[in-house]
């Protein structure tokens, strides 16, 4: 086995690119069974950051499987634009299903990153072919984290992730998140009036609301926020803006969509519809690349009423592989109740959560909705200050907790896009509610052992 994983490590030199600049592992992620992964010792690891936030229904589901396999045999690919696709044309009516009402048409992708480039880029032709081609530019927020490729890393405000890039990123405005822990206007909710919310209109109006295409949301937040739930007013106030400045909201529901924070959409915890929806990891449950763009019904017709076609795609996208594993991934979600249950555990999940980690003194702070957790870390919990970044706090830790047994996804970032770590976790809804105590147990004492080499260093 030695000799095995000294292998891998010297192949892995001819891999390019790793986003947290990590040295190479001193595991193979051998299999997966459940809500666990097994190395190549056959040592096991609860799987509590689910990939991250992608293996909704646990590793190795023989349904799944099943239905892959089954399509493979059948034909694995075709180029769409030539052929009707029966497996894409029933998932869109399953995804539309459960929708809001007012979104009726998919657009399909590979990724996260590729459906919110799709979205920036519907908005913008939607403008034009309405006969407002100055409408251009999308407002963001500030620590949110929306992809990867340029058009999706301009509207991300998570600085850490946009520095080495900033010359050839569209420098489109942004308002600060509704993080209330780090509130940028220093104050408390309720008597803050909700001027995160309200700084959407005082930008609209300082931009020009002529030019502004769209505003770009996470409904709960990802890396960028630590899991960031906004209070329940922003959402409903957001919508009324946008309506009257004529702006689209597209919602990145990347992360939340397909059940995450226990409802089909995290944005149907606030009865808000948004005009786009993006979405990608839990509708795939890690079982095939796949990403959807839901449009409202006006947009479309918009499209259809002046016979503009949208100059975008994919060759892979809406592959039948992917749309039939998918349509298997909806089908477990579906009958065997799984959002309803990530809902009811979600209750489960933070109680415990914080039970066990909030007396530690480097958890300021435990965020989120259903099965998605942000555990902020903080160096003083009454002032909360942050670590400095260079001592990669979260990394340590999420490497404390695998040698513990236990998976998490470390982001840092998370004050002001400069400072601030956090771990994040979101095992799949499979998930037992005494594998949650035990996988929290084991992040219990990893979070020890990582307070007696970080604070000890302080002293």
């Amino acid at each position: 086995m030695v000799d095995r994983l000294k292998a891998a490590q010297e192949r892995n030199r001819h891999l390019f690119g790793t986003l947290h600049g990590t040295t190479p592992p001193e595991v193979i992620c051998e299999r997966g069974d459940g809500v666990y992964l097994y190395d190549q010792n056959n040592r096991k690891y609860i799987d509590f950051s689910g990939g991250p936030h992608v293996a909704s229904l646990g590793h190795g589901n023989q349904k799944v499987n099943e239905a892959t396999k089954k399509q493979i045999d059948k034909v694995s690919f075709f180029f769409r634009a030539f052929w009707l696709n029966e497996p894409l044309l029933e998932l869109a009516e399953r995804i539309i299903k459960f929708a809001p009402p007012n979104l009726t048409m998919c657009q399909f992708c590979n990724s996260g990153s590729e459906a919110n480039e799709t979205a920036i880029k519907i908005a913008r032709q939607y403008h034009v072919e309405r006969g407002k081609p100055e409408k251009y530019m999308v407002v963001s927020r500030w620590q949110s984290y929306h992809g990867m490729t340029l058009g999706a890393l301009s509207v991300s405000g998570h600085a850490i992730r946009r520095q080495k890039f900033e010359p050839i990123l569209h420098q489109w405005p942004k308002i600060p998140a509704p993080l209330c822990y780090h509130c940028a206007y220093e104050l408390t909710y309720p008597d803050c009036d909700i001027k995160c919310a309200r700084a959407l209109e005082e930008m609209i109006n300082q931009v020009g609301s002529q030019y502004i295409a769209a505003f770009f949301i996470e409904a709960v937040g990802g890396a960028g926020t630590a899991c960031m739930v906004p209070v329940p007013e922003y959402y409903p106030m957001v919508r009324e803006i946008c309506d009257k400045y004529d702006v689209l909201l597209i919602d990145d529901e990347v992360i939340c969509g397909f059940g995450r924070t226990g409802k089909w959409f995290g944005i149907n915890h606030w009865g808000v519809n948004p005009d786009i929806i993006t979405s990608a990891k839990g509708m795939t449950g890690g079982y095939t690349p796949m990403a959807v763009v839901i449009i409202d019904e006006k947009i479309g017709k918009v499209f259809s009423e002046t016979g503009a076609g949208f100059m975008h795609g994919f060759t892979m996208e809406g592959n039948p592989v992917s749309a039939a594993t998918c349509l298997a991934v909806i089908d477990v979600l579906e009958k065997e109740g799984l959002v309803e249950r990530c809902a009811r555990l979600g209750e489960y999940f933070f109680q415990k959560g914080r039970e066990k980690l909030s007396h530690h003194p480097v958890v300021g702070d435990i965020r989120g909705r259903g099965l998605l957790m942000g555990i902020e870390l903080v160096q003083n919990k009454e002032t909360r200050e942050p670590f400095e970044l260079k001592r990669r706090a979260a990394n340590n830790l999420q490497h404390i907790a695998m040698n513990h047994g236990v998976m998490s996804y470390p982001t840092a970032g998370i004050k002001n896009g400069v400072s601030g770590d956090a771990l994040l976790v979101s095992p799949p809804f499979i998930i037992t509610e005494p594998v949650i105590d035990e996988a929290f147990d084991l992040l219990d004492a990893a979070i020890t052992n990582f307070e007696k080499e970080f604070l000890q260093a302080e002293k």
